[in-house]
């Protein structure tokens, strides 16, 4: 019998914010009635396992039970050998605009006994003048911006790169940047496993009493790297037959792809050497492997390390993100350059990183 990896349906925890809507649910997610549900968090510690391996616990329980078997070399080097799920994964409606923050490396959150925090955005729906405040303006220094951002009252944007969101687009954000979400926007969001955030300024945003939420203007001013300014990301394709795959991000903490499949198509993943999580857009199908578990748009899986694979076959047209800590050779660079890609179209995967760049230098 063809052995195959161990295979994990998560239930996504669902996050009510001020600045949240409904529109998750256009992504197969039940909203409870009458909530703002910002966040839908589909991988973290805490998340549950409703199918398959490891049924009933959460994905920190399953970790610590084996943590090199169930998170491999590369994603312990990943999380500094810290014995934690790798991959926070979220969907994020933002109804009205995030704040204005910035978020430490890792060198900068371990006095906090944190990781850093580098994340990337694919955006999969934005209203007209929906935008992504990604680093400082070109002729804006980080002093003038502190000091609109003192004011508390949104101003600081005007010292931001406001770029129009549009859907398939993808940016990395390395830990550093000053950046926001702006409303309109929902985006799929893949991030180091930190929840360290330095909120800058908040658009002026009162709780009930009529108190500003807590600011950490002191701690941003030094985890802020003024001249990380990130752009979008063009993707590489590594398409094989009918399955229509993209390479959208990569850099040593995660790598992000794009998956498209017509119904009755199948395509093999897992074999990576880190968890990997694959979250569908839309569609359905069947994962088999060790075990087998149903995917559809809401419901979301884990694929745990192994040389073995596993399978998705799409009962009917799906779209897919799989992310993963990556093999940068091997998973990025040897696949990006089998497609024809140059090194400076796969080092740009990376964005303002130099992840790829200098692993293709070596």
């Amino acid at each position: 019998m063809t052995r195959r990896a161990r295979v994990s349906q998560v239930i996504p925890h669902l996050d009510p914010k001020p600045w949240g809507g409904r529109k998750l649910s256009h992504y197969g997610l039940d909203l409870p009635p009458d909530e703002r549900i910002g966040e839908a968090l589909v991988t973290s510690g805490e998340v549950m396992v409703a199918e398959g391996d490891g049924e009933g616990l959460n994905l920190q329980a399953i970790v610590d039970r084996d943590p090199h078997g169930r998170l491999g070399t590369r994603a312990q080097e990943a999380v500094g050998g810290r014995n934690i799920f790798p991959l926070l994964v979220k969907l994020i409606d933002a109804a009205e605009n995030l704040s204005i923050q910035v978020h430490p490396d890792d060198d900068g959150a371990q006095p906090l006994d944190r990781l850093g925090k580098t994340e990337a955005w694919c955006v999969l729906d934005a209203t007209p003048g929906g935008k992504l405040y990604l680093g400082l303006a070109d002729d804006v220094g980080l002093e003038a911006f502190m000091t609109s951002a003192r004011s508390l009252d949104g101003s600081s944007a005007d010292a931001l790169r406001a770029l129009d969101a549009e859907s398939g687009m993808t940016t990395l954000i390395p830990a550093g940047t000053i950046h926001a979400l702006g409303a309109g926007v929902i985006v799929y969001e893949v991030q180091q496993p930190s929840d360290v955030t330095f909120r800058l300024d908040d658009w002026g945003r009162v709780d009930a009493q009529g108190n500003p939420r807590e600011m950490h203007l002191a701690q941003g001013y030094e985890a802020a790297r003024p001249a990380f300014r990130p752009s979008p990301i063009v993707p590489i394709g590594i398409s094989n037959g009918d399955v229509n795959r993209q390479l959208l991000t990569a850099c040593r903490y995660f790598a992000l792809e794009h998956i498209r499949l017509p119904a009755g198509a199948s395509v093999q993943l897992g074999g990576a050497s880190s968890p990997e999580v694959l979250t569908p857009l839309s569609g359905r199908g069947r994962l088999v492997g060790a075990n087998d578990v149903e995917i559809r748009s809401g419901i979301s899986v884990v694929i745990w390390p192994t040389v073995h694979p596993a399978i998705f076959a799409a009962a009917e047209s799906c779209e897919l993100l799989r992310a993963w800590v990556p093999d940068l050779v091997v998973d990025v660079i040897v696949p990006a350059r089998a497609a024809g890609a140059d090194d400076a179209a796969i080092a740009a995967l990376g964005g303002a990183s130099t992840d790829l760049s200098e692993a293709l230098s070596l």
